[in-house]
């Protein structure tokens, strides 16, 4: 394998991560290859490990402990790391496991994996392989297995375990020492090398109470601080009794946190760990981790919390309604604030700047704590009455801050009269009316009269009195916030009537009547004057009935359709359009159309111009023209433009009809989707064009000439314009009896088309003739079908809207 190959998987290798099947590495090589080796004492060894990666070694003893031990990098041609570990002058400390790994897979979590070999340096004058003080303390937990590690430099040489009470049998390697269930005590071992006795000094086993999961709980008392407190903060581990506990905390580089252990044994045993911060400052908020793990096993376990420092106290208040509430009356509610303050506040109530007396009001307070810092203020109303409404306002206050909140409750009371009384004004004959009602809101004050006193039982007899008759006065006073006063004044009473007051707000009404007598003595005059306002109000009534007769439409909307019943066309019957039916195939989308300029509007409706998607599959988009009708329609109208749909759908095509090709009927005013007769309508091009068509055939009459500009001798496309007009003398009719405007239609030069009959109140041009018909009258779309259309195709006429 070249080095450059090998370099890119080992980068592979450690950017994806060692456990991947594809990348695992085969174990490095040790020459010599042998799982133990026995060396001479004082002589030299050297160990090789051959790998993909780069390699290390793991071995008893250091180079900082024994200077006979060298390790070195050797290059070769074959492509692999090598390293090679060098003893010089070997004595019985060398005596132990030597281990070649790859260096990336070394971690702090797990053991270390590789290619091991046992060493062995026999020394007659040191039977055992000299160890650290910390290795005579063997720790177990209750009833598990240990490893009392006396091993020897030799592995001919016996061993014999021995405690207080005497030999202890159990399993035995010199690589490991004695394994197997030991009691709480010291143990020593024992060995003879040529007839020379050895003994350990003595290993003490310690039992110790630990689970096989970490219980832990973290404890603060609180989680947020101001400036100068201190932080405290505890971490308590159960029924475990050797854990490793850590630390982590933002003051933790600058070592401003203190800690201290506790150890409880009873009832049970409780390690409990604190963290103290003094002085703390905001920079010393964040959270706050302790992390325990077991010093027998793998056993890990974390907790943290989160703390806040500020500056100094604080206040936030949260209402859950708005500044102005209003409560019916007799109404039992709750205001409820949130409030988030530290230190721990003072919360009181206030209404109309005097402090809060319940007892007298039937208004309770209670203050609840949610979380540390949350608290909740309610003010409960128990049967609102109209005293109570006014300002309120919480005042929330701790050592640092003070804020407050003041809302505006208002006791919603119905409408009542108080005081309905009347004031002659003497010789004059006037006299004024006082109401006086009250109620919150304010209440309104309306009159009301009735001039036939015998009738006022009946609703029907009274009417609103206006404000604006010259001998009535009527005002509204306001006296105070839900008092009010209303006046009517009649500067003369010429006849016995009767006054009703109407007072009313949201939550009721409430009214009272009095009569109003007349002078007993009428002069003649009076009863002249009365003569004549009975006659002007007739006359005016007289001329506004004459005004509405004349705003009435001058016309009728009538649709008839001819069914010709005879071969020669001369026998018909008509057919009321609404009967037709309306096939929803012509349906069209209204998303699908969009409307754009007025092409056209009369009484009652208009043409707009408008762009149709998807209509026709040849053409995605199409030009076409849409009749609507205005707002102000009336329902006889909407029901003509709805027989002129059904008509067009009866007909079908023709080359002389501006034919339909949709309608929108559905969700929405009715839109009917026709063609779009790109020169508009037949009078203005004939004005547009006057001067050619002139200058083009001056020898012939005006009325002869060719008005779509159309070769005169070609008399196969030939068309003349008139009212009414002779083909072979059959005449197609047009009733001018019916008020209807024709307007042709020109889609292009050569072919004009007509559609739809309206009635028009556009004025007729002063060109316009009334020609008398034969007494046959047709229908739209009967002049281009059947017998009463000639053989050349004529124009099509259609109306403005």
């Amino acid at each position: 394998m070249g080095t450059s190959h090998l370099a890119l998987l080992v980068l592979v290798c450690l950017l994806t991560g060692p456990s991947l099947i594809s990348c695992q590495l085969s174990l490095p090589s040790i020459l010599p290859n042998e799982n133990e080796k026995v060396v001479q004492l004082n002589s030299s060894f050297s160990l090789r490990c051959f790998g993909e990666s780069e390699v290390s070694w793991q071995y008893p003893m250091s180079e900082e402990e024994n200077p006979n031990v060298e390790v070195r990098n050797e290059e070769n041609n074959s492509g692999l790391f090598v390293t090679v570990l060098e003893v010089v002058n070997a004595s019985a400390a060398h005596t132990g496991l030597y281990t070649c790994y790859y260096n990336h897979t070394q971690t702090d979590e797990n053991e270390i994996e590789g290619r091991r070999i046992y060493i062995y340096v026999p020394d007659p004058d040191v039977a055992f392989v000299p160890l650290g003080m910390t290795d005579y303390l063997v720790i177990v937990e209750d009833d598990d297995s240990a490893i009392i590690p006396c091993r020897t430099t030799d592995p001919k040489t016996p061993v014999t375990l021995r405690s207080s009470d005497g030999v202890v049998h159990a399993s035995y390697d010199s690589r490991q020492g004695f394994n197997g269930t030991f009691s709480v005590g010291p143990y020593i071992c024992e060995a003879t090398v040529s007839g020379k006795k050895f003994q350990t000094i003595p290993f003490n086993v310690y039992a110790l109470k630990a689970t096989s999961e970490l219980d832990l709980e973290m404890e603060a008392l609180k989680t947020v601080y101001k400036s100068g407190e201190t932080i405290v903060v505890t971490c308590a581990v159960f029924n475990n009794e050797v854990v490793d506990l850590q630390w982590t905390y933002p003051g933790e580089v600058k070592g401003k946190g203190i800690t201290m252990l506790e150890e409880i044994k009873v009832p049970s045993i409780k390690l409990v760990y604190t963290l103290t911060v003094p002085e703390a400052t905001v920079k010393d908020s964040g959270d706050y981790e302790c992390a325990a793990r077991q010093a027998t096993k793998e056993v890990k376990e974390m907790k943290k919390v989160t703390i806040s420092v500020h500056e100094k106290g604080f206040i936030e208040i949260k209402p859950n309604f708005s500044p102005l509430e209003a409560v019916d009356l007799h109404e039992v509610k709750h205001f409820v604030v949130d409030v988030q303050a530290y230190p721990p506040p003072r919360i009181s109530w206030l209404k109309d700047n005097l402090t809060l007396i319940e007892n007298l009001t039937e208004i309770t307070t209670d203050i609840e704590k949610i979380q540390e810092i949350r608290y909740r203020s309610k003010l409960k109303l128990i049967r609102a009455k109209e005293e109570d409404s006014g300002h309120y306002t919480i005042v929330v206050q701790n050592e640092d801050d003070v804020k407050s909140y003041t809302f505006e409750l208002l006791t919603q009371v119905p409408s009542s009269i108080l005081d309905l009384v009347d004031d002659h004004h003497g010789s004059t004959g006037g006299q004024t009316v006082r109401c006086t009602a009250e109620g919150t809101p304010l209440p309104d004050i309306e009159w009301m009269i009735c001039k036939d006193i015998k009738k006022c039982n009946n609703e029907t007899s009274w009417t609103v009195l206006a404000n604006n008759i010259s001998n009535i006065i009527t005002e509204v006073h306001r006296r105070d916030r839900s008092t009010v006063e209303g006046r009517v004044t009649f500067t003369r009473v010429e006849e016995t009537i009767a006054v009703r007051c109407l007072a009313k707000n949201l939550l009721g009404a409430e009214n009272r009547e009095l009569k109003l007598v007349a002078p007993t003595l009428r002069s003649e005059l009076t009863v002249a004057a009365a003569v004549l306002v009975l006659l002007v109000i007739v006359i005016i009534s007289l001329i506004v009935l004459v005004v509405i007769w004349k705003q009435k439409p001058r016309y009728e909307i009538r649709w008839r359709v001819i069914e010709s019943i005879s071969p020669d066309g001369h026998e018909y019957i008509y057919v009321d359009p609404m009967q037709l039916p309306y096939d929803s195939r012509w349906e069209f989308p209204r998303d699908g159309l969009v409307l754009g300029r007025i092409l056209g509007s009369g009484a009652f409706g208009k043409v707009v111009e408008g762009t149709a998607y998807g209509l026709s599959r040849s053409q995605p988009v199409m030009k076409v023209a849409v009749k609507m009708l205005k707002p102000t329609a009336r329902s006889s109208e909407k029901q003509a433009l709805m027989s002129e749909l059904k008509i067009m759908t009866h007909l079908g095509p023709h080359l002389n009809i501006v034919n339909l090709l949709g309608a929108c009927t559905k969700s929405g005013p009715i839109y009917i989707i026709t063609e779009y007769c790109f020169y508009g309508d037949l009078v203005n091009y004939l004005h547009k064009n006057r001067d050619s068509f002139l200058s083009r055939h001056p020898e012939k009459p005006k009325k002869e000439l060719d008005i779509f500009g159309l070769n005169p001798a070609d008399e196969s496309t030939r068309s003349y314009v008139i009212l009414s007009f002779e083909n072979n003398g059959d005449y197609m009719d047009m009733k001018q009896a019916d008020t209807t405007q024709y307007v042709p239609m020109l889609e292009r030069k050569e072919v004009s088309k007509y559609s739809d009959i309206q009635r028009s109140l556009y004025d007729r041009p002063a060109s316009y003739k009334k020609k008398s018909t034969s007494g046959k009258s047709a229908g739209p779309g009967s002049r281009c079908q059947g017998n009463l259309i000639h053989a050349q195709p004529g124009p099509c006429w259609q109306a403005r809207p």
